[in-house]
């Protein structure tokens, strides 16, 4: 996994949104909260607690993103011809894999300084929100190192949740896609299953 893709799960977990808001902007309102109450959480580790707080900072981000549907556009086509328990299996072992990620790479990005644009985009009847943020890797980093973060979030219900982020441009589902389809042809969907859980367990 190299350092871009890295970056993307671990703002993403950051800036993880959000709970029962029924307008765009209260969601932008509640980034900006999210991502400072998950920095203080980081921030409570001393060197000899850091399993605990990762496992609270999991805790605090997971609920926020939609695992099924993020593996769905991932998977791409073959998610239709997978059966209900290997979508179940899929979703399972994806998740584990993103959260690996972030668990390995969060602690980087403890100082991380982060601008949640005010303006987001609107579309889909207001069932997609699409807020852009910049992050400065840490408070020392230069400005030419800020990295153009955008998150698609979806409204279900009253709440709005995350199932891409891009980061300058690129995907997070689009880059697995390609990956998984190579995965797939080679083994099929129970040969995605098994590379996942593979490399969830590392």
């Amino acid at each position: 996994m190299n350092a871009m893709k890295k970056t993307i799960l671990t703002v993403s977990t950051l800036l993880c949104c959000t709970v029962a808001f029924a307008t765009p902007q209260e969601a932008v309102n509640q980034v900006k909260t999210n991502s400072v109450e998950i920095l203080k959480i980081l921030n409570k580790e001393n060197g000899a607690n850091a399993d605990a707080v990762r496992a609270e900072a999991e805790r605090y981000a997971t609920p926020y993103f939609d695992f099924e549907r993020m593996t769905a556009l991932a998977v791409g086509a073959p998610w239709k011809q997978a059966s209900a328990e290997q979508k179940k299996q899929l979703t399972e072992a994806f998740k584990n894999k993103l959260i690996r990620i972030y668990s390995g790479t969060m602690f980087q990005y403890k100082s991380a300084q982060v601008k949640v644009g005010d303006n987001p985009r609107v579309e889909n009847d207001g069932k997609q929100v699409i807020i852009s943020t910049e992050v400065l890797p840490t408070a020392n980093a230069s400005k030419n190192d800020i990295v153009h973060i955008d998150y698609t979030t979806y409204k279900s219900g009253n709440n709005y949740r995350i199932y891409d982020v891009k980061v300058e441009g690129q995907s997070l589902v689009t880059v697995y896609r390609n990956q998984f389809k190579e995965i797939v042809n080679k083994g099929g969907i129970d040969g995605l299953i098994a590379e996942l859980r593979k490399e969830g367990s590392k």
